[in-house]
């Protein structure tokens, strides 16, 4: 004789709202922080490239008489992403890989090419048709050890 098991109607709720709750509850090892604009100090890592850009007066429209503009990235060895800050109208970015680097005046970000480098700053976002990516760091520092 088989044993058969019966759920009551109490059961049943408890059922439901076990996987109610279960389903509701995000993904903690997934969940990734994201970072900030409005002056929040940032810490980032990657390989430092350099990369020529078409610039004033047609960003690439007339290339034989376009400027041409040489900016340091930071590619990533993991994407980033950014919260909106409407107060600046700066936009939600996600899955960014490159960040242009805004170093202070006079440090020559070209001797870091090639180097994976650790930088500290805060972050903005793209405003004007020089910047080539969507989040950019002004730098303030690079971390020590990498200098």
């Amino acid at each position: 004789m088989r044993s058969r098991t019966i759920i009551g109607p109490s059961m049943k709720l408890r059922l439901t709202i076990l996987v109610t709750i279960l389903c509701a509850t995000p993904v903690m090892a997934g969940a990734v922080q994201c970072l900030h604009y409005d002056g929040e100090p940032v810490t980032l890592t990657g390989k430092v490239t350099l990369q020529t850009f078409y610039g004033p007066p047609n960003y690439g429209e007339n290339p034989d008489t376009d400027s041409r503009e040489t900016q340091a990235l930071l590619v990533l060895a993991k994407p980033i992403c950014v919260d909106a800050n409407p107060s600046n109208y700066e936009e939600e970015e996600k899955n960014q890989v490159k960040v242009t680097l805004v170093p202070p005046g006079g440090m020559d970000l070209g001797t870091y090419a090639g180097k994976k480098v650790t930088f500290y700053g805060t972050l903005f976002h793209a405003n004007t048709g020089h910047h080539r990516t969507p989040v950019l760091l002004q730098v303030n520092g690079i971390k020590k050890g990498h200098e």
